[in-house]
């Protein structure tokens, strides 16, 4: 298997950042204007989902879809508002993807998020220009755990599901993944490394893996 033929898969959220926490501020911020009390053990299992679907689940069926519309935009731009003063990198990330680019990987970034949290993301960071796709909620019907978003990816990177690593932090995201037909790496930001099931190998940032690494998984042999 050549290198060219390989791709490297990336969930943003939890993955390319650690922003787990500003998600769940901004999520109790928009509750709590609604006079709504949600466990925040409930907001963290929904990771992976798309808004419509997390917010279908906090308010029922009482919402338009003008309504969900409005209200995922209002959350998302509490959560930029709350991140911005301490947006970052995972850490050995950018290193990370270098490598990968300097070892012939495809490089893609497959992210439930809306296209202005990709972008907020992407160009706070500086770290467009090292993905060569980029796929989020705006270009999917379903949200994960369906696997659309990740042959959907493959797709475009034109693919073999079989040749794609992911690296994600969800159980939805996982999921999703597998479903796919590809191998995941899970990284431990947003649950312990022992909760991520499916997983090929956990890491806790991208100081402890290394291209060859997915050269070895994605031909079968032991990391």
């Amino acid at each position: 298997m050549n290198n060219w033929e390989l791709a490297a898969i990336f969930d943003m959220d939890g993955v390319i950042v650690d922003n787990d926490i500003y998600h769940f501020r901004a999520w109790g911020e928009l509750c709590d204007s609604y006079g709504l009390t949600v466990d925040p053990k409930d907001i963290k299992s929904w990771f992976g989902n798309t808004n419509p679907m997390i917010l279908k689940k906090l308010f029922g069926d009482t919402l338009s879809q003008q309504r969900i519309e409005e209200m995922g935009t209002e959350k998302e731009r509490l959560y930029r508002e709350i991140y911005l003063p301490e947006i970052k990198l995972t850490p050995g990330l950018l290193s990370f993807l270098k490598d990968l680019k300097e070892s012939g990987f495809r490089i893609a970034i497959a992210t439930s998020a809306p296209t202005e949290n990709v972008d907020f993301v992407l160009d706070k960071t500086g770290i467009r220009d090292h993905f060569h796709e980029i796929i989020d909620s705006s270009m999917i019907k379903e949200g994960k755990p369906s696997p659309e978003i990740y042959l959907k990816t493959a797709d475009v990177l034109k693919m073999s599901p079989l040749n794609c690593i992911v690296f994600e932090d969800s159980f939805h995201g996982i999921e999703s993944a597998i479903r796919a037909g590809m191998k995941v790496i899970g990284v431990a930001t947003t649950h312990d490394a022992e909760m991520l099931k499916g997983t090929v190998k956990t890491i806790n940032d991208f100081n402890e893996i290394t291209p060859l690494d997915l050269m070895q998984i994605l031909n079968n042999q032991t990391v």
